[in-house]
């Protein structure tokens, strides 16, 4: 579906986001939030798996670019002693599971096509990705073979920008020498991929994956280009 009939579709270069992108993390996100849950109870917090999904989509409507962190604050009704443990065990959890090849595919399941997609773009396209994620992602990115296909790999942990933050859509589009006029962002966030991407004037798709298929456009700048179902059907519009 094209939701801007005057945009032209000529990338020089196309960018991706990862997580419900290339792969579905919402399987890795989900048993965070039950590990939270857990940790939750040993303060005497008592939540509920559905409570804490319902607390998600809130912050989610709400543009918040964190959504782990804001979740976990307001669980904790702003204790900060029992935010930053609670955080600190979630994120000390979250990289060692994704460290272990075996449970990074078994929580994080590539999208069918992903390779097959990427090999034709790549005849046709430089592609980079632009991630709001640790460095480790790097290594994530070898169990599925996909860093064959990225020429740059601009990640939040490396240069210290962090989504919506513009300036890291720029510096991936100046590491890549291509104008941001001829650069196309694919991610599932209306807030962290195609706000900021259409700041700077690039090219959007937005892929309704979930748990961010929910969100909905506060003004004409979160509009993407395009919408798609499934991150396979880029191949409508660009091949």
């Amino acid at each position: 579906m094209r939701d801007d009939p005057s945009a032209p579709v000529n990338p020089e270069v196309v960018f991706f986001d990862l997580g419900s992108t290339l792969w579905d993390d919402y399987p890795a996100e989900l048993h965070m939030w039950e590990y939270a849950r857990q940790l939750l109870a040993d303060y005497g917090i008592s939540v509920s798996h559905d409570e804490i999904l319902a607390k998600t989509q809130s912050v989610i409507h709400s543009f918040c670019p964190s959504l782990t962190r804001a979740t976990v604050w307001q669980l904790t009704n702003g204790d900060r002693a029992i935010y930053n443990d609670v955080l600190d065990k979630l994120v000390s959890d979250l990289i060692s599971r994704q460290n272990d090849p075996a449970e990074f595919k078994r929580l994080n399941p590539l999208f069918p096509g992903i390779h097959e997609l990427l090999s034709r773009l790549k005849q046709h396209y430089r592609l980079g990705v632009i991630s709001q994620h640790f460095k480790q992602v790097k290594k994530w990115l070898t169990n599925y073979g996909l860093e064959q296909y990225f020429e740059h790999l601009a990640v939040s942990g490396d240069v210290q920008l962090y989504k919506p933050d513009p300036r890291l859509y720029l510096s991936a589009c100046q590491a890549m020498s291509v104008d941001p006029k001829r650069a196309l962002m694919v991610g599932d966030r209306l807030d962290n991929d195609i706000w900021p991407a259409n700041r700077i004037g690039m090219l959007t798709v937005r892929v309704l994956s979930d748990p961010y298929r929910i969100q909905q456009p506060r003004y004409n700048r979160d509009l993407p280009d395009y919408t798609i179902e499934c991150t396979t059907d880029l191949a409508e519009i660009l091949l």
